[in-house]
């Protein structure tokens, strides 16, 4: 396994890249517009290949990207459909330029239209976005199903995976915060394994392409998406332990996007889910 976290950008690229090298990154999600809203930043295409060929110097790789959390591909709003389906069309290209392997986004949400037609709309989406036989991947990120989130259930990725035209440029994100309050209960060994079963019968693991590693402030299956550091939540150290020494995971990359109010905690994170991995 690869461990890494998510790094803000806002101060510029070559930072980010800087500060990927300081905290010891082995991969690294990045953020290419403002995660809570529309805008995205100019970019200098000279920056771009610059951050790029650092991340391949440092052996920073994969670098994911991560859609702004507005975007919805299921929403019934037409005119939120549409913005939604720009971003990452965008995000998609930008991936390219700076190497990345991927985009990741939310299921998203069918907002009162039905799970049928939420699912029928974010696959025509992912359609609509991945026409071209070559580019970098989709991943489909697990939601808390809350409300009307799709993704909450593993069956759901069923539904979609059977709808897509170029299977190929789409892969999935098993986030451990989401997956626990949407009720896969992942604080035990057993849980975990479970859990794990149920998505390789759901998509296949090959289709796996990256773990989100949070811990959960909320209860299993209490459908409250709220991240923690990794052992101070109801997953717990017994949970992440099971998880990183799945040997059906250990060539997935992951990605902490733990709590950051403290300057070393993306630091006292990574030491603690690395502590839990056993040397074979």
């Amino acid at each position: 396994m690869r461990f890494g976290v998510q790094i803000h950008v806002g101060r510029g690229l070559l930072r980010a890249a800087e500060e990927a090298r300081r905290k010891r990154l082995e991969c690294v999600q990045i953020f290419p517009r403002n995660p809570r809203g529309w805008h995205a930043a100019a970019h200098d295409p000279d920056i771009d290949a610059e951050f790029r060929r650092r991340l391949v110097e440092y052996d920073i790789q994969p670098l994911f990207l991560h859609t702004a959390y507005l975007v919805n591909l299921a929403s019934p709003d037409l005119a939120l459909l549409a913005r939604s389906r720009a971003a990452v069309a965008a995000d998609l290209k930008r991936a390219g330029r700076l190497g990345a392997d991927s985009v990741i986004v939310h299921a998203g949400a069918h907002v009162g239209a039905g799970r049928q037609a939420g699912i029928a709309r974010l696959a025509a989406s992912i359609n609509a976005l991945l026409r071209a036989r070559h580019g970098p991947r989709l991943l489909l990120e697990n939601t808390a199903g809350a409300g009307s989130e799709l993704a909450g259930d593993f069956q759901d990725f069923v539904a979609i995976l059977d709808r897509i035209r170029r299977p190929e440029r789409l892969a999935f994100c098993f986030d451990t915060c989401h997956a626990h309050v949407a009720g896969y209960d992942l604080s035990t060994p057993r849980g975990v394994k479970r859990a794990v079963d149920e998505l390789d019968r759901a998509v296949g693991l090959s289709r796996l392409a990256l773990i989100h590693a949070n811990d959960a402030r909320a209860p299993a299956a209490s459908h409250w998406d709220a991240h923690t550091h990794i052992g101070e939540g109801t997953i717990g150290l017994a949970g992440f332990r099971a998880l990183v020494n799945d040997p059906r995971l250990q060539h997935l990359p992951v990605i902490l996007e733990t709590p950051l109010k403290c300057p070393d905690d993306d630091e006292r994170n990574l030491a603690t889910i690395r502590r839990l991995v056993r040397r074979r």
